[in-house]
């Protein structure tokens, strides 16, 4: 989670969400998914001692480390262990919802978005983050590696992995109104095997193989030496991959 939350798509599309949120002093903030607790934290000095930050995440160990780090928080903080498609809380109680990288890990999104929605209060507004896995570009010394990868990843088959591209429809769906959208892309440039499982922040190579292996772009016999070969890439600074996230601002109408 800190390492996916360091990536350069990240911070530059919290940057973006914290300018068009427009959070003010005194409002009060639903993290859905919230994780450690970080980015909700970081808008918590925009909401002020009069505001509130409350976090839902299904991970109470996860909870434990973002209560740890809200000790110091300028406004009031509140995390509770819960799910994203039946959230606990009274129905429009916030003034924004926010989301970051949780779509693609719940059952149905539609029903999340829906109960995100139905947290906002009348003129309050949503923001969601998210990923789409089949954007992923890698590029190493063999290119029949790089099109096997391209070619399983952007089956669209309406995989959650892939939810970033669809955000917008989620929030219209919702009867939202959407008021801004953009994308990032993060690139990793390097990655050193023998140091690390997998580039910072991602899945590893021998999970990629599988995924491969699931689309019927990889035998199961290929995958050691399909792995081998991107790891012997990366070791000779050969390596490269990008991946694009998107993000979505709407607002609930008055």
């Amino acid at each position: 989670m800190d390492s996916t939350g360091r990536w350069d798509a990240t911070r530059a599309l919290r940057t973006w969400e914290r300018e068009h949120l427009a959070l003010v002093e005194g409002e009060r903030l639903l993290d859905v998914g919230c994780g450690l607790g970080d980015a909700a934290l970081a808008l918590a000095d925009v909401l002020g001692p009069s505001g509130q930050v409350v976090g839902i995440d299904v991970s109470a160990q996860m909870l434990t480390v973002a209560r740890e780090r809200a000790r110091d928080a300028p406004s009031v903080v509140r995390f509770a262990v819960g799910d994203a498609m039946s959230l606990n809380e009274a129905a429009q109680s916030f003034d924004a919802v926010r989301s970051e990288r949780t779509l693609q890990w719940v059952a149905d999104p539609t029903v999340a978005v829906a109960e995100m929605s139905r947290m906002l209060r009348p003129g309050g507004r949503i923001s969601l983050i998210d990923t789409d896995w089949s954007s992923l570009n890698l590029s190493v010394d063999d290119p029949d590696v790089s099109n096997k990868v391209r070619d399983a990843l952007r089956v669209e088959r309406n995989r959650p992995s892939n939810v970033g591209r669809r955000l917008t429809q989620h929030l219209i769906a919702a009867g939202l109104d959407i008021t801004a959208a953009t994308t990032a892309t993060h690139a990793w440039t390097a990655w050193d095997p023998d140091e690390s499982p997998s580039p910072d922040g991602c899945f590893s190579m021998e999970s990629l193989a599988e995924d491969l292996v699931d689309a019927g772009q990889l035998n199961h016999g290929d995958t050691a030496e399909f792995v081998a070969t991107i790891h012997s890439a990366a070791r000779r600074g050969r390596f490269s991959m990008s991946l694009t996230m998107h993000a979505a601002i709407a607002v609930r109408a008055r």
